[in-house]
């Protein structure tokens, strides 16, 4: 525990800046003020994280800055240099790559990972190694920026193959014209910002001009330029309403601690691409989320557009617009569109980051390490993270034939392979029918499987004080809970509630396994059904193997065809009248038996 008291606190300006909480001389938290006096002081009267990281930590430094844009600089440079806990850190942290075109008399296009302050022009990030690779051989094969001469560019005796093949103007021997030469990079800066329709009308409009001059070959070499652009742009892009300009727009998803935040570059109308980054961060808020996936993007990605569009509002956008606007050298607007056009591209973005979290849920399970796991060692106090879960259900058939069933989950995935099912000898006694089931599972045929790490019972307090006395009758201490089907309540067997929202990982996990558990012994009644009705209907005359297949197709059990009416039974394909009418007496005669 931290001994950080407010009047321990150093004199603290009403200034724009950036304060840590430390630990000793680790940085549990890196946060960002306009307010320096402020901020900190709001700590020591909140709730829950903030409240933590006071209490938690025993000194605080702070940085004064000029403005919020410098204090938001600083903020993501001192969080990338000390990745405090507190703070919201993105999965795959790494740095993906930019296409750089240099600055210089004849630039040449490079693949990098870093942005730096060199005067070049960036584009990018490219989270698909794919997509860069397609864009950038496009570029090599039709727009002959030079590609040999290094960086910067160094002299050569003699031009090289590329241009003899026609894809390089050779300035390192002096070859290219400067007027030409920059007439391809400016071609170039179009297919980079996505400026397609001006490009395509500019190179027609050099096509004809060629083709009117006589110039046959340059012409087709430009319609060979054109064709590729289009198909280019046809195959990697989604095309929207031409109208809607540059933009880029996000979504997000979230189950529990893991959540994925998406971004989709639209240019000239067109889906350039996405990007996805994956964050697991159990105490942070969407918000901080959101806010950090935005801070950590538009500090390095290139070009900007005029227009951000958010899933949903955020507090002090302030500081980023300015950022933005500072980096793009004009306007930059952030806002949540409430409908139209952008409000379904954000729709579509939603669904796309839900559709990418199921997966990063699957590979977390195939791992064991179902975010649900974590969740419910802490919602249950458990001393590790359960990995075997197993799942009890007690069902019964038109009142008789009580079965127990068994589901089983490893790693937040079912194991059916080891669902099992038991008959009781219990009568109508539902407690005494959970209590015999629950210690046979443990003292009968398959007590040598693995123990669970939890038990999960399906029914009230009841069922789950019952199994309780079984795990004491068999000599076991393991943790139970039960899940109350109307309401879907966490009952303890000290008779404590939890209530927690449909959303929340840990009992979207529970309703999963709970819903196997009664699958289980559903498929084991309706076997039971069907092999009844079977028996029933062998030896009726005139019911042979095709129409007893029909009728146990048709009714599934014994009661659903006693009551189906003579005309119905006449109706079915493969029946008649008159093999309806002997169902009908050789069923009333067994059930006069």
């Amino acid at each position: 525990m931290g001994s950080v008291r407010p009047e321990d606190l150093p004199p603290l300006p009403e200034a724009p800046g950036v304060y840590l909480w430390k630990q000793g001389e680790e940085v549990l938290y890196v946060g960002k003020a306009k307010s320096l006096r402020a901020r900190v002081r709001s700590y020591f009267h909140a709730e829950g994280k903030p409240l933590r990281i006071a209490q938690e930590a025993t000194s605080l430094d702070f940085i004064a800055t000029r403005d919020e844009v410098e204090a938001l600089l600083l903020e993501a440079n001192l969080i990338k240099a000390h990745r405090p806990p507190y703070n919201v850190l993105l999965k795959d942290d790494k740095h993906y790559p930019f296409l750089k075109l240099t600055r210089e008399p004849f630039p040449t296009l490079l693949v990098v990972r870093r942005v730096e302050e060199d005067g070049a022009k960036y584009y990018g990030p490219f989270p698909e190694a794919g997509a860069l690779r397609r864009i950038k051989t496009l570029i090599d094969q039709y727009f002959p920026l030079r590609k040999n001469s290094g960086y910067p560019m160094r002299r050569r005796r003699y031009p090289c193959l590329n241009h003899s093949m026609g894809r390089c103007l050779a300035p390192c021997v002096g070859l290219a014209d400067p007027e030409a030469y920059g007439e391809v990079v400016r071609q170039v800066e179009a297919v980079l910002e996505g400026k397609v329709d001006w490009l395509l009308a500019h190179l027609e409009a050099k096509m004809r001009e060629a083709a009117r001059r006589l110039e046959f070959e340059r012409a087709a070499e430009i319609r060979d330029q054109m064709e590729a652009l289009r198909a280019f742009f046809a195959t990697a892009q989604q095309a929207f309403d031409p109208e809607m300009g540059d933009l880029d727009f996000l979504g997000m998803a979230r189950a529990g601690a893991l959540a994925v935040v998406q971004l989709y570059q639209v240019r000239g109308g067109r889906i350039l691409g996405r990007l996805s980054r994956v964050v697991e961060k159990e105490e942070a808020t969407d918000a901080e989320i959101l806010w950090a996936f935005l801070r950590d993007h538009y500090l390095e990605a290139s070009p900007l557009p005029p227009l951000i569009l958010l899933p949903f509002a955020l507090e002090d956008l302030s500081s980023l617009e300015a950022l933005l606007r500072q980096r793009a050298g004009r306007k930059v607007e952030v806002r949540v569109p409430k409908r139209g056009e952008k409000q379904r591209l954000l729709e579509l973005a939603e669904r796309n980051a839900r559709l990418a979290l199921e997966t990063e849920l699957k590979l977390l399970e195939r791992r064991g390490d179902h975010p649900a796991l974590k969740a419910l060692q802490d919602l249950l106090g458990l001393a590790r993270r359960p990995f075997r879960l197993e799942g009890y259900d007690v069902s019964h058939l038109q009142g008789e034939a009580r079965v127990f069933s068994m589901a089983v989950f490893e790693g937040g995935r079912p194991k059916r392979a080891e669902y099992r099912r038991m008959r009781l000898k219990a009568g109508n006694d539902d407690y005494g029918a959970m209590e015999e089931g629950v210690y046979r599972r443990f003292t009968g045929s398959l007590k040598e499987m693995p123990l669970p790490d939890l038990l999960l019972i399906d029914g009230g307090l009841g069922q789950v004080r019952a199994a309780a006395r079984a795990l004491e009758r068999a000599g076991l201490r393991i943790p139970l809970v039960g899940l109350a089907k109307k309401e879907e309540v966490l009952l303890t067997p000290e008779g404590r509630e939890l209530r927690l929202p449909l959303t929340h990982p840990a009992l979207q996990l529970l309703i999963h396994l709970r819903d196997e558990a009664h699958q289980n012994g559903l498929r084991y009644h309706q076997k039971r059904r069907s092999e009844a009705l079977l028996q029933v209907l062998s030896g009726i005359p005139g019911i042979g193997e095709a129409r007893r297949r029909l009728l146990l197709e048709r009714y599934g059990g014994l009661k659903a065809l006693m009551e189906a009416p003579l005309e119905e039974l006449a109706r079915l394909p493969g029946m008649n009248r008159q093999a309806a009418e002997a169902l009908k007496r050789a069923l009333a005669g067994k059930m006069a038996l």
